[in-house]
């Protein structure tokens, strides 16, 4: 037998899930008849043997890739054969309903006390991970296993519904955080400085203009001509120290109309000319 205990939970929608382990084993001939917790659940998977499980009386037989869960109330009973013992994985877990269960579709996990089925290569490859985890312990390893644990419960929770024939759930599409907008706006001023307005900005943002100025203070200290104007800087360095592109050229390529333009914001943002910058840069 190969156990790893958890000391920890977590929460996944409706549910307070506190995991208490995972282990592997080879079940003896026989599993007395035996019920869990008004909260405990226990996921089983069979890598290879024979044998069966009695259910509330009704037996059923169990081979490589069954796999079945037994929560609350539920009596059950195992038996392995002894010419080909079963192995398996066994994850035990205890779940709680959270008053705002409603509506949650983690709500099917916590209310199927009893589901039996093929795998298929899903669930079976995170166990494996899972006692993996224990076995060699690593940094990050309450991180993993928790990860872990929720794509277990997850895809039973998605196996519930299939088989009852409930067609998928589309999943309401958030608004943006303001941490989600900064990617688009350090992606618009790295590829789009040559061309972007503060209008162009505020449509990719959907916010309004005086919104996206705001947002632009308040995460970079910044007006958005200043982080343009950085933007552009940035890129006529590079353009200036990396390739032998003409000033003019790399004027045009950072966004201004004139050279003059170009060479008298290049000054005012790095002490002297595109020219002067180059050389020295080249010394």
């Amino acid at each position: 037998m190969e156990t790893y205990e958890f000391s920890f939970g977590f929460e996944l929608g409706c549910l307070h899930v506190a995991p208490v382990h995972v282990r592997i084993e080879q079940l003896p001939p026989v599993i007395a008849a035996h019920r869990h917790s008004n909260v405990s659940y226990e996921i089983h998977y069979t890598q290879s043997g024979q044998g069966d499980v009695t259910i509330d009386g009704k037996t059923r037989g169990v081979g490589p890739d069954t796999l079945y869960v037994t929560g609350p109330g539920i009596e059950h009973a195992q038996r392995s054969d002894p010419h080909t013992p079963i192995i398996e994985y066994c994850l035990y877990l205890n779940c709680e309903l959270s008053p705002r269960a409603g509506e949650d579709p983690f709500y099917r996990f916590a209310q199927t006390h009893f589901w039996m089925g093929e795998d298929g290569g899903r669930v079976y490859p995170l166990l494996e991970k899972l006692i993996g985890e224990g076995r060699h312990p690593q940094p990050g390893a309450r991180e993993m296993a928790e990860a872990l644990l929720r794509q277990i419960i997850v895809l039973l929770m998605r196996m519930y519904r299939q088989e009852a024939g409930q067609a998928p759930v589309r999943a309401r599409v958030p608004a943006l955080t303001r941490a989600g907008l900064m990617p688009i706006i350090e992606d618009a001023f790295f590829y789009r400085h040559r061309t972007l307005t503060l209008s162009d900005l505020a449509s990719l943002l959907n916010l309004s203009q005086r919104q996206t100025q705001r947002l632009l203070r308040d995460n970079f200290g910044k007006t958005f001509s200043q982080k343009l104007t950085d933007a552009r800087m940035a890129a006529a360095s590079q353009l200036l120290t990396g390739t032998g592109l003409s000033v003019t050229e790399i004027a045009e390529r950072s966004g201004y109309s004139s050279i003059e333009h170009f060479s008298a914001a290049f000054h005012r943002q790095m002490g002297c000319s595109p020219r002067a910058y180059r050389k020295r840069q080249r010394e």
